[in-house]
């Protein structure tokens, strides 16, 4: 550890501080390179593994999952650097078609291996890679980019006085009972009498020490005391100083060497050649420099637009006309009349130039041979469909698979892959090897793609105008020759215009808002002051530190002893289910499975509201606390905006206004006990029967919203009332052996103190095993006192002063351990698990064969 962080602050500097233009330009054309040798790769059949081969499938498709998870950081920090704003429009659709690719990944592996947790320690070692490369990052630019949203709701939460969910804080001491004055007279004394006495103790140590010492000289008679001449005084000091100058210098070379080696840190370098400052400094001149640019851009578009509209504008609706005045001409000397002006939906004049392509005269045919068929037999043959036919139906789909039944179809394509194709595309015809690109030192915007841009757009706004004008004067044309304005015409269109907007109105059919006289702003004040809109601490995913598993696989290999998830797991599970889809629009509109709602269980503080806040801060995402204890005795009508429903409708219309928003709730499970418990102070099952109607009909594709349950005692929850709730259960388990040492060392220096030689963080590594990472940090926050703190540099900290504060605390027995992961085993993913492990068939369809039995009983009676 201590050998990279080196290299880290050796390389950094070269790495990140001195990045150019080029550099990230570089990056994105290997990047590009890259996928599309993956598009080749997983469009060729037959290096796909064979659907029934699972354990082919797994490797094959975690591969992949590796492969784009290494192509999406290098995309989303190029995206993230880059001042480029037509480039970054261009990168930005390689970068949302790339995560989409790594959900859906993800979401592949998951149905494979029936498992959240996916362990590749093999895999890296066999590519030569490290846990740090496979690391997913959560892209900078998802808080940056909504910087002015997420001021404007500071201020409101800050005239509301808004609390705010931090974690790390220390919870408040109990009060005590106010102390009498006989009482506190007595401890006075008692203080004062020991003070006393300690002086006195050491007054006396002194004088007998003294003694001793002049017992000593007298027994040494005078030639103790003979003074010394100058010269043997001088060799003397020379004596003690030449030891002195050289076990420093012996000390000094041992350091050098246990640095050299990975043994031992650096030491800090001044803040003017910190290459991370360095680096750090050059992200923000870039990012400055980024929104520059992008305001610029942004104005150019405005000015460009109305200079076009100004300048060009005449002449562009001057030829249009004469264009399809030829048109008419030219029809009327070929036919004799006037031609029919195509209506808007049809293109408007655009159609005269583009015709739409004649169908083909086969298909023609069948449609007019077939449509009378169709109308006819299309009720009897969807019954059939779907009834006894099915089974048919799926025959002629495969006609080479006679067993279609038993071998598993593999993952459906891609639904990212259009994006990625089209990004690449862009890519390669306008800046791929551009020399006016290379030429563009500052990376500017090209005003001349931008005026290109701009004249198709005023061209089509402007064909919708000369084509009103130019059907007005083909009807005066007609009307002059035939003699007929045709009125009646205009009439009907305008009928059909009409019932088009009454249908669409129809259509567009919502449900009743409660608050519909309510501002947005208003309803978040109010929220704020009920204490359900919380302030987000600043959080990151990266400070909830924990080693990877590098022997993982190697354990899944034995069924009796499956591996421990470790903190790095927690991160990545938690960064693909709650931040990448919430980050990105278009990916969670795309995406094909949508999780909508997970809960994380663990011990108390094994890191879950922690986890929890760290995804709002680094979304910037909105953070509604529903736990039961904070909603008791607000929102109590029975019907309303004042009651439960009105509360819900609340939280979740701002939700979905402010997107990305979390729907936090603690102590989830007791919202879904079987039976309430006759002490519940809170009426924890208020929402019981809301919670699954609002995940089943008010979250869809597009409302970046989720659910985060949480709770560390779920064992008397009902299981499928709690899965109707909760798409996914996480699972956080306790700590492992480097997962200690890392947080014992993060939490000491946090906490103000030094880890040096002399603290054995091995030994307090072993000794709190069981301990969870909440136990660890209140233990250092008892040891690491404020007068502790400033006497460091007289005595230093050593392993045995941690061991009373950390026997004060109560560890997460194994037993306690073994019932959460029986818990675990009965979720559905852990019931598919248990089948697979079982071989009872794959997990995705591990319940199909006892619904057909079902249905076959059916069909029997």
């Amino acid at each position: 550890f201590f050998c990279r962080e080196a290299a880290w602050r050796r390389g950094l500097g070269r790495s990140v501080g001195s990045m150019s233009h080029r550099t990230f330009n570089t990056a994105w054309d290997d990047s590009d390179r890259q996928l599309l040798d993956l598009t080749t790769l997983e469009a060729d059949p037959d290096l796909k593994p064979p659907p029934s081969d699972r354990e082919a499938s797994i490797e094959y498709y975690a591969l992949l999952y590796i492969r784009y998870i290494q192509i999406f950081k290098n995309l989303s920090e190029a995206y993230d650097q880059m001042v480029h704003p037509q480039k970054r429009r261009v990168l930005r659709t390689l970068v949302d078609g790339t995560m989409g690719r790594v959900l859906e990944l993800k979401h592949t592996l998951v149905e494979l291996d029936c498992s959240d947790y996916h362990y590749f320690d093999e895999i890296i070692t066999d590519l030569k890679l490290t846990p740090e490369d496979i690391e997913i990052q959560v892209p900078l630019y998802f808080r940056r980019e909504i910087a002015q949203q997420l001021r404007e709701r500071e201020k409101v939460l800050d005239t509301a006085e808004a609390g705010t969910m931090d974690p790390r804080e220390e919870p408040d001491e109990p009060e005590t009972a106010p102390m009498s004055r006989e009482v506190a007279v007595r401890m006075i004394q008692v203080h004062e009498r020991a003070r006393q006495g300690r002086l006195r103790a050491k007054f006396m140590m002194d004088v007998k020490a003294e003694n001793a010492r002049q017992a000593r000289l007298g027994a040494r008679g005078r030639t103790a005391v003979v003074a010394m001449t100058r010269d043997e005084a001088a060799q003397v000091l020379q004596r003690h100083v030449r030891g002195f100058l050289s076990r420093q210098r012996v000390k000094r070379v041992q350091c050098d060497g246990d640095v050299a080696i990975g043994m031992a840190m650096p030491p800090p370098l001044p803040k003017n050649k910190d290459p991370i400052v360095k680096a750090a400094q050059t992200v923000n001149h870039r990012h400055a420099t980024q929104e520059q640019y992008e305001n610029q851009y942004i104005q150019d578009l405005i000015n460009i637009r109305k200079k076009v509209e100004q300048v060009e504008g005449p002449d562009m609706k001057e030829n249009m006309a004469d264009e399809i005045r030829e048109v008419f001409t030219a029809c009327v000397d070929a036919t004799g009349s006037f031609p029919d002006f195509p209506d808007a939906e049809a293109g408007g004049s655009l159609a005269f130039f583009n015709p739409p392509p004649p169908p083909p005269p086969d298909e023609a045919g069948d449609d007019a041979d077939g449509g009378g068929k169709k109308a006819k037999g299309g009720k009897g043959k969807g019954k059939k469909g779907s009834g006894k036919k099915g089974k048919k139906g799926k025959g002629k789909k495969g006609k080479g698979d006679d067993d279609g039944d038993e071998a598993p179809a593999g993952p459906p394509p891609s639904v990212f892959a259009p994006l990625i194709t089209s990004g690449s595309e862009s890519y390669r015809a306008d800046w791929k090897g551009s020399l006016e690109d290379r030429r563009n030192v500052h990376q500017k915007h090209d005003r001349d793609e931008v005026k290109a841009i701009k004249q198709r757009e005023v061209e089509e706004m402007l064909r919708l105008q000369v084509d009103e004008l130019m059907r007005e004067e083909l009807a005066n044309l007609k009307a002059a020759v035939e003699g007929d304005k045709k009125k009646k015409g205009k009439g009907k269109k305008g009928g059909k215009k009409g019932k088009g907007k009454g249908k669409g109105k129809g259509k567009g059919k919502k449900t009743k808002d409660m608050t519909a006289d309510r501002t947005p702003m208003s309803l978040l004040e109010e929220l704020a002051r009920e204490g359900i809109v919380k302030q987000v601490p600043e959080i990151h995913i990266r400070e909830l530190v924990g080693q990877y598993s590098h022997l993982a696989t190697a354990r899944k290999r034995d069924p009796k002893k499956q591996p421990e998830p470790s903190m790095a797991d927690v991160r990545r599970v938690a960064t693909v289910y709650g931040v990448l889809p919430l980050g990105s629009q278009a990916v969670h509109e795309t995406q094909p499975v949508h999780v909508k709602s997970m809960l994380l269980v663990g011990p108390p503080g094994s890191g879950k509201k922690t986890l929890v806040a760290a995804m709002a801060h680094e979304l910037g995402a909105n953070l509604f606390d529903l736990t039961p204890a904070n909603t008791a005795g607000k929102y109590t009508a029975k019907k309303g905006v004042d009651g439960l429903d009105g509360m819900l409708h609340k939280v979740f219309k701002l939700a979905k206004l402010f997107q990305p928003s979390i729907v936090y709730i603690g102590n989830a499970c007791s919202v879904h006990v079987k039976k309430k418990a006759k002490d519940d102070q809170f009426d924890s099952t208020r929402m019981k029967k809301d919670l699954p109607k609002i995940v089943k009909k008010e979250l869809s594709p597009g409302d970046r919203v989720i659910i985060i349950g949480v709770d560390d005692s779920p064992f008397d929850a009902d299981m499928k009332a709690l899965s109707s709730v909760y798409q996914k259960i996480i699972r956080i388990p306790r700590p492992d052996y480097g997962t200690r040492c890392m947080l014992w060392q993060r939490f000491i220096e946090d906490a103000g103190g030094i880890v040096t030689s002399e603290l054995d963080l091995s030994s307090l590594s072993k000794i709190s095993d069981g301990y969870t990472a909440g136990s660890i940090q209140a233990c250092v926050r008892k040891v690491l006192v404020s007068r502790r703190v400033a006497m460091l540099h007289i005595r230093k900290l050593v392993a045995s002063e941690f061991v009373p504060a950390l026997a004060m605390r109560t560890p997460v027995y194994d037993e306690q351990d073994e019932e959460m992961v029986s818990w675990i085993a009965k979720t559905p993913l852990g019931k598919k698990a248990e089948k697979l492990a079982e071989g009872g068939g794959d997990g995705g369809g591990g319940g199909g064969g006892k619904k057909k039995k079902k249905s076959g009983k059916k069909k029997k009676k």
